[in-house]
């Protein structure tokens, strides 16, 4: 992910109670501030990649089974009260009268 002997220097402001948590945390790794700072930014950005990624591929499933069922044009309207007929439906399913 990192690229060896390209760097940049970034100065940042962080709220006093998270820098002493992040100084804490380096204390207890044994490391320099600036390389677990440099860790974590590297870790936050590989998780919101994930993330990112994943819910794009939930939201191509998504799209693909609408698809399937004819119903990808289906407005936002539809789609709600479609979903509140189900719910309804199970509804009266587990607590019948």
């Amino acid at each position: 992910m990192s690229s060896i002997g390209q760097t940049v220097q970034v100065t940042l402001q962080m709220p006093k109670d998270m820098y002493e948590q992040v100084t804490q945390a380096a204390l207890t790794e044994q490391q320099q501030i600036e390389d677990l700072l440099r860790t974590l930014i590297a870790e936050g950005l590989e998780a919101h990649t994930t993330v990112r990624e994943l819910l794009e591929h939930v939201s191509e499933d998504y799209r693909a089974r609408l698809a399937r069922e004819g119903k990808l044009q289906q407005s936002s309207d539809d789609v709600l009260q479609e979903l509140r007929d189900l719910r309804d439906q199970i509804t009266r399913e587990l607590y019948p009268r």
